[in-house]
């Protein structure tokens, strides 16, 4: 059985999504990436994205792992940054090196840093100087089918002190077009010496296990699939009505918990959309779900819906199409 992770996805990551991964399976949880520069700001955003209220459950649980990504194109603040998140509570610093958006490349962030191999060397080993923590990287196979790197890059940073990489199997002009090629994630293990994780077009728990299988990787991060299905972590690929019922109310609470009521209620939407997306667009049911902005009504709408099923219902299938996952190339982080 791989180790699952889950990987770090912008506006998804939050403490609540995490918390309910790590409790389904997953052995590391990604915090959304998070700019060096924003790190040190003490402004509302870098507050939310620093909410580690999570940490002190793994931390004394054993849980999982709470894994802090951070990216930037000053090295320095790279460092800084990261030394900032060790003491908000992250266990693991990542650096990504994989992130595609190109406003993200001009700025010579993410996966820029595949063009300069000496840069990220030093990226690496001064962020591990700075933290007492294990420092990690995700990243891609190379810039371009041309340039193919990955043995490299995995070399470089394990050179500079990373002790895991986390390997999405497309390049970056790819984004998220086309196939990932795994075969490069199993070139990459045949000469690292620390574990790799393998990203990209896992869709189910049978996709984890093949890639696990078919490359040799020690672990499988998973982004887009545990949105609609967080009981992946579980060894699974559904789950059943009443279960997934039941965590919508913890999600919907925990949110607004977190966010406030009405942005909670909002933000909840995304993932009770996919969990219950067997439902049929047309299902009242459904249009209630996603309509209804009083906490306390849709909680009140769910529970009652729950108290009339049976406990032992059938699970349903709940793992995403490839074209289900391209619409939520948004969450990703490369």
């Amino acid at each position: 059985m791989p180790v699952l992770a889950l990987a770090p996805m912008a506006g998804v990551g939050n403490w609540v999504f995490r918390l309910i991964c790590a409790r389904l399976g997953a052995r590391v949880v990604g915090v959304e990436f998070i700019n060096c520069r924003v790190v040190s700001q003490r402004s509302a955003r870098s507050e939310r994205l620093l909410d580690f209220s999570d940490a002190l459950i793994y931390e004394s649980t054993g849980l999982s792992l709470l894994a802090a990504q951070i990216y930037g194109n000053d090295i320095d603040l790279i460092a800084a940054g990261a030394s900032e998140l060790e003491q908000r509570g992250a266990q693991v610093v990542d650096i990504n090196f994989g992130c595609s958006v190109p406003l993200i490349l001009r700025k010579g962030s993410g996966a820029a840093y595949l063009k300069d191999l000496d840069l990220l060397y030093r990226a690496v080993h001064q962020t591990v100087e700075a933290v007492s923590v294990p420092v990690t990287i995700k990243t891609r196979v190379g810039w371009d089918e041309g340039s193919v790197n990955i043995v490299e890059v995995v070399k470089r940073a394990e050179d500079a002190g990373a002790q895991a990489v986390a390997i999405h199997a497309r390049t970056v002009v790819q984004k998220y077009r086309g196939e990932a090629n795994w075969d490069w994630i199993s070139r990459a293990v045949e000469h690292a010496g620390i574990p790799v994780f393998g990203n990209g077009d896992v869709y189910s728990y049978a996709d984890a296990t093949a890639m696990q299988s078919r490359t040799g990787c020690d672990g499988v991060m998973i982004g887009r699939a545990a949105m609609a299905n967080p009981w992946i972590f579980d060894a699974r690929d559904g789950a059943s009505l009443p279960e997934r019922i039941d965590l919508a109310v913890e999600l919907l609470n925990l949110m607004a918990r977190h966010k406030g009521e009405k942005v909670g209620v909002l933000e909840s939407r995304k993932h009770l959309a996919l969990y219950f997306k067997g439902l049929g667009r047309d299902s009242e049911m459904r249009r209630l779900i996603l309509t209804t902005r009083s906490l306390g009504e849709l909680v009140d709408i769910l529970r009652e819906w729950r108290d009339d099923l049976e406990d032992d219902l059938p699970e349903a299938d709940l793992t995403l199409s490839r074209e289900e996952a391209g619409g939520l190339a948004w969450g990703g982080t490369g």
